[in-house]
C-alpha cells in the first residue's frame, strides 16, 4: 500500500566526508533505488521539508537533487500534491524479474556453454585455498626458476625508450624479429624449414585453434580427434559445428587405419604427435607418413599441436609432421606458455603459404597482434641465447622433480597408484584400481585442496581404465614428500588407503 505521507527513505546514507557533493549523493541513491525497483512507480516521496529534517540536509540540497531527478524523468512534481516517482517505473520490480531471465544467446554460444559444462567441471584456479593448495595439475610449471632478472632487463630496454613501433598496433602477423627468431628455433629444434612470412604470432595456442577452426571448417565437417585427446582444441573445433570422429590411441599413436575406415573424407585431423596429450605416446614414423599421405590425397588438413616438445628428458624426437610434409597440408602450432610462463599469452602458427593471407584476414577481423613489447622482449630472449639455456635448465629441473615425486608416490601410495616415469612433458599417468570413478576421485581430492585431473575427462567415446594426471613440474624436490603425504592423507580420509599405523 502506498503511503500518502511518502516513504521514510531510511536506506539513504549520506557521507559528509565524501568529496561528492551532498545533493549528488542524494540524487544517485534515489536514482539507484528507482532503477533497482526498490522504489516503485507512483510512490510519493516525502516533502523537501520532511527530508530536510530527517536527513539533516538543507532544503536547497534536496531541491537540487529533486530537480535533477525530475529533469531525467525519474520523478514528477504534481502541483499541490507533492513529488512522485514517475509512472513509467510502475511495476519496475516485475520488469527486473523478467530481465533476470537467462539471456537469449546464439546457437554457437549455447553450444560452447554446453560443451564447457560437460568437460570443464574441474576446480578452477580461483577455487584454491591459497594457504594450502597442493597442485598436481599437469599445466602447472615452475615460476621460481624463471630468469626474471634477465627478462626485466630485456623488457626495460624497450620500455625506457619506447618507439612508435612499440606503442602502436603492431604488425598483423606479429613482430618481424620474433617471427624470424621462431623460424631459426624450429629449424634447429624441430627440423622445420619455413620463412618468417609463414609465421603468425597469436595469443596462445587456444586462439590458434579457434582461428583455424573458423578458417578451415564448415558446419557438419568431420574432424579426426585423438581419443583421449586435447579437450580445449576439441571444443574449439566443435564450436564451429564440426562433427568429431574419435580415433583411439595405441602404442604408435592415433589409429589412422580406423580413421580411413570410419571417415576417409574428414576435413582435418588434430593431433599431438610429439607427445600425445594426455597419454604421452609418440606418433610412429609410419603413421606420420600415413597421415600426410591421407591429407594430400583428400586435400584435407593436419593441425599439429607440438605441445611440450621442448621438454624431452631422454632420446631424440622424431621430426615434426610439418618437416616431413611435402604437400603443404600441415599447420604447426606452438606456444611459449609452458616453457616460459602462461600469462605471456604468446603462441605462433606456421602456415602453408596458401593459408597465410586468409588466416591473417580472419585474424584482423577478430583482434590485433599481441602486445608488441612482449613480442620484442621474447625475441631478444631468443636471439641472445637465453631461451635455449632456459629450456636446458627446465629439462634438468623437471627431470629431477619427476624422479623425486615418483619415488615418494611409489613409497607412500604405490599399492593404490600404478605409475611409470615419462620421457617428456610435465605430467605422468597414475592408473587407479579397476572399477573406481576417476572423475569422482578428482572432485573429492579437490575438496581436500589436492588438485589434479581425471583421465576420463579427456575421453570422447573410448573407455579407458581409471587414472589421474599427476603433474610434477610444479612440485620442488624438497616438497615432494610433504605434498605426496597430503595426497595420501586425503585418499585415506576418502577410504581408498588403509589408515596409517
Amino acid at each position: 500500500m502506498k503511503s500518502p505521507a511518502g516513504l521514510l527513505l531510511s536506506a539513504i546514507d549520506i557521507d559528509r566526508a565524501s568529496p561528492i557533493p551532498l545533493y549528488r549523493q542524494l540524487y544517485l541513491q534515489i536514482r539507484k533505488q528507482v532503477l533497482g525497483g526498490r522504489i516503485q512507480g507512483g510512490v510519493r516521496l516525502p516533502s523537501t521539508r520532511t527530508l530536510s529534517k530527517e536527513l539533516e540536509l538543507s532544503r536547497i540540497t534536496i531541491l537540487n537533487a529533486f530537480d535533477q531527478l525530475i529533469a531525467e524523468g525519474f520523478l514528477a512534481s504534481r502541483t499541490g500534491a507533492g513529488t512522485y516517482v514517475s509512472d513509467e517505473w510502475e511495476n519496475r520490480g516485475n520488469a527486473d524479474e523478467q530481465q533476470r531471465q537467462p539471456p537469449r544467446l546464439s546457437d554457437l554460444s549455447q553450444s560452447m556453454l554446453s560443451l564447457r559444462s560437460d568437460h570443464f567441471r574441474g576446480m578452477s584456479y580461483a577455487d584454491w585455498d591459497p594457504a594450502a593448495p597442493v597442485s598436481f595439475l599437469p599445466s602447472h610449471s615452475t615460476y621460481d626458476a624463471f630468469p626474471q632478472t634477465v627478462w626485466r632487463r630485456l623488457m626495460n630496454r624497450h620500455l625506457l625508450k619506447p618507439t612508435k613501433a612499440m606503442l602502436g598496433y603492431g604488425e598483423l602477423q606479429g613482430l618481424q624479429a620474433l617471427r624470424t627468431a621462431i623460424t631459426e628455433y624450429v629449424f634447429d629444434a624441430r627440423g622445420i624449414d619455413c620463412t618468417a612470412g609463414q609465421v603468425v604470432i597469436v595469443s596462445g595456442a587456444q586462439q590458434a585453434f579457434n582461428l583455424l577452426g573458423m578458417l578451415l571448417l564448415n558446419p557438419q565437417d568431420s574432424v579426426w580427434m585423438e581419443d583421449p585427446g586435447h579437450i580445449a582444441a576439441r571444443i574449439a573445433l566443435q564450436a564451429q559445428g564440426a562433427q568429431v570422429v574419435p580415433l583411439p590411441i595405441d602404442e604408435q599413436g592415433i589409429d589412422v587405419e580406423q580413421g580411413l575406415r570410419e571417415c576417409p573424407d574428414a576435413r582435418l585431423v588434430f593431433t599431438t604427435p610429439s607427445r600425445q596429450h594426455p597419454l604421452g605416446v609418440t606418433l610412429s614414423y609410419a603413421r606420420r607418413q600415413a597421415l600426410i599421405d591421407w591429407a594430400a590425397q583428400q586435400q584435407s588438413w593436419i593441425i599439429e599441436d607440438d605441445c611440450d616438445s621442448e621438454l624431452r628428458y631422454s632420446g631424440r624426437l622424431l621430426p615434426a609432421l610439418y618437416a616431413m610434409d611435402q604437400m603443404a597440408r600441415v599447420i604447426y602450432v606452438g606456444t611459449f606458455s609452458k616453457v616460459l610462463f602462461p600469462s605471456l599469452r604468446l603462441g605462433y602458427v606456421i602456415l602453408p603459404h596458401a593459408l597465410v593471407e586468409p588466416f591473417c584476414t580472419l585474424r584482423a577481423v577478430m583482434d590485433r597482434s599481441p602486445p608488441t613489447v612482449l613480442q620484442a622482449t621474447t625475441a631478444d630472449f631468443m636471439i641472445e641465447g637465453h631461451f635455449l639455456g632456459h629450456i636446458r635448465r627446465m629439462r634438468a629441473l623437471y627431470q629431477a622433480r619427476q624422479q623425486a615425486l615418483v619415488e615418494q608416490l611409489e613409497k607412500r601410495i604405490g599399492r593404490f597408484f600404478r605409475i611409470t616415469p615419462v620421457e617428456a612433458g610435465m605430467h605422468l599417468i597414475a592408473w587407479l584400481p579397476a572399477g573406481l570413478d576417476d572423475a569422482a576421485i578428482a572432485r573429492d581430492l579437490a575438496g581436500h585442496n589436492i588438485h589434479t585431473y581425471a583421465l576420463s575427462d579427456y575421453c570422447i567415446g573410448r573407455t579407458l581404465p581409471p587414472a589421474l594426471l599427476i603433474g610434477f613440474a610444479g612440485t620442488p624436490e624438497q616438497q615432494a614428500a610433504e605434498r605426496v603425504e597430503a595426497l595420501a592423507r586425503a585418499l585415506r580420509e576418502m577410504g581408498h588407503l588403509p589408515a596409517a599405523t
